[in-house]
């Protein structure tokens, strides 16, 4: 049945994008480029001697921060603010963002304010052609037009910067912005925001701010197999640039005390303990603490409120056996501690682990359950039970234990078995070679060492995150429910073997 579930995606698929274009662009708002910890500048906007247009473009200047423009609209920590010129990469080439000072060239300095709403809140061109869904205009549908040209009002009193945008680096039919249609039938309504009188003034500026210039369903809602949101589990989750972007519908947040969850802004704190990383911190310092602390709060009062349903898991367990651990480890935490992605301590790793073990198992619990450093609260798996969490770290703990440790006489190096160049094979056959073999969905061909090499160049680590958590238009696990986190590390390890220019990754 699996099967015949992905065979009956990949020939809807095949037809859409093929003739239309991929809306899994969608997955990938969030640039690319590393800015290891460094930041863009505000520029310095020219407010003028009126009053009221003063004003005016000082709201735009909130709504720009709001909706961390500069992030995607500036090539880098040391590129020109709001000029454009980031490289954004899709399965189907690179897309570079464009220039939105008001240069009269290169800019927007000439274009009128229905061009600039358009543009805006339903993702046209001023030459009446789309743009691709890289641009959330999606979300941005939810702002009033008096919000929008608030916007322009700052845009035109920032200084303005001569430079040309990039062409698109796509090939035919992919660079076809006429292909966009299709997506917009199925995934775009013109939906202005309309507050809803059951509820307080306050959630409904929080909605505003969410569902609107905030875009964090882009980041923090699982996507189809079309890059589209799925409705159903809204806010429940999903993986950017190899990150998790955790629940933060009600099912996490409802008891959360709104503070707690201010202090991932403003503090950059996870909930529970550890650091926020990854795109993240680049939104918290762009864009959320610069914001109104009632309109924090606001935010957050709305997200405590959102209800959607629990992506499906396997039955929770409720008592603590390394057996259950084993069945917990291998479907959630493979991909990080098998690999040591994000940092992540490799299971049967005796000296890395011996620091570690010394805390506790107790401690050891609350780390895993309410996350720690890069790792996220429960690992990625929200709606796993306490008792499979502290099996998988009992399990983990087991297997990473020197000659003196109590839960296990002898250090337990991971094995390769589960993760074999051999079981990559089967895997690969039965449920990647459909995309792999034929670059269906813009997959790397297997074997395709031009296609491969940058791929390989990000680390394997990266490679193992990404083909684990979802990432682009492919899918979690590729759309294997069955597989768990040895299958696809299995079948990343059997591609890039296979692919490689040089070096051997059979022992990865």
């Amino acid at each position: 049945m699996a099967m015949q579930k992905i065979k009956w995606r990949q020939s809807l698929v095949a037809v859409i994008f093929c003739t239309f274009i991929s809306a899994a662009m969608a997955a990938e708002s969030v640039p690319t480029t590393e800015r290891g910890g460094k930041y863009p500048a505000y520029p310095t906007a020219n407010y003028g001697k009126d009053p009221t247009q003063a004003a005016l473009i000082k709201k735009g200047e909130y709504l720009v921060k709001a909706g961390d423009c500069i992030a995607c609209h500036t090539d880098g920590p040391d590129g020109k603010p709001f000029a454009g010129g980031l490289p954004i990469k899709t399965p189907f080439g690179t897309i570079f963002s464009t220039n939105i000072t008001p240069d009269k060239e290169t800019g927007i300095g000439n274009w009128t304010d229905k061009q600039f709403i358009d543009a805006l809140r339903h993702g046209k061109t001023p030459d009446g052609s789309y743009y691709f869904p890289v641009f959330p205009y999606i979300y941005f549908n939810k702002l009033s037009d008096q919000d929008a040209l608030a916007i322009k009002a700052y845009l035109h009193a920032i200084p303005a910067v001569q430079q040309q945008n990039k062409p698109l680096d796509m090939p035919i039919p992919f660079r076809w912005r006429f292909g966009q249609i299709a997506w917009r039938l199925l995934f775009f309504k013109d939906e202005p925001f309309q507050p809803d009188p059951r509820q307080s003034a306050e959630w409904n500026r929080g909605k505003y701010l969410v569902t609107g210039l905030g875009h964090c369903g882009m980041c923090h809602s699982p996507l189809n197999f079309l890059g589209a949101e799925k409705k159903e589990y809204y806010l429940t989750g999903g993986f950017v640039d190899g990150f998790y972007a955790p629940n933060i519908s009600s099912t996490n947040l409802a008891n959360t005390p709104v503070q707690d969850v201010v202090n991932v802004f403003l503090k950059d704190k996870l909930i529970g303990g550890g650091d926020v990383q990854g795109p993240m911190l680049e939104v918290n310092h762009d864009s959320l603490v610069h914001l109104d602390r009632a309109d924090l709060d606001a935010i957050v009062v709305y997200l405590k409120t959102v209800k959607s349903k629990t992506p499906p898991k396997p039955k929770s367990a409720t008592q603590v056996s390394l057996k259950v651990g084993e069945k917990v480890y291998n479907q959630y935490c493979q991909g990080c501690h098998t690999t040591g992605a994000g940092g992540a301590p490799k299971m049967g790793d005796v000296n890395a682990w011996a620091p570690i073990i010394k805390l506790g198992l107790n401690q050891l619990y609350t780390n895993a359950i309410a996350g720690i450093g890069g790792m996220p609260p429960k690992g990625t798996c929200a709606s796993c039970s306490t008792a499979e969490i502290q099996s998988a770290v009992q399990y983990i703990v087991s297997k990473s234990q020197g000659a003196a440790g109590a839960v296990s006489a002898a250090a337990a190096p991971v094995t390769v078995d589960p993760t074999s160049i051999a079981k990559g094979k089967q895997i690969y056959d039965k449920i990647c070679s459909a995309c792999h073999n034929n670059g269906l969905l813009g997959a790397p061909k297997i074997r395709d060492k031009a296609a491969w090499a940058p791929l390989i160049d990000e680390g394997m680590p990266q490679l193992f995150q990404r083909a684990i958590g979802g990432y682009h238009n492919h899918p979690p696990k590729g759309a294997c429910n069955e597989c768990s986190d040895a299958d696809v590390i299995a079948a990343v390890k059997y591609m890039v073997q296979e692919s490689k220019s040089d070096g051997d990754y059979q022992l990865w």
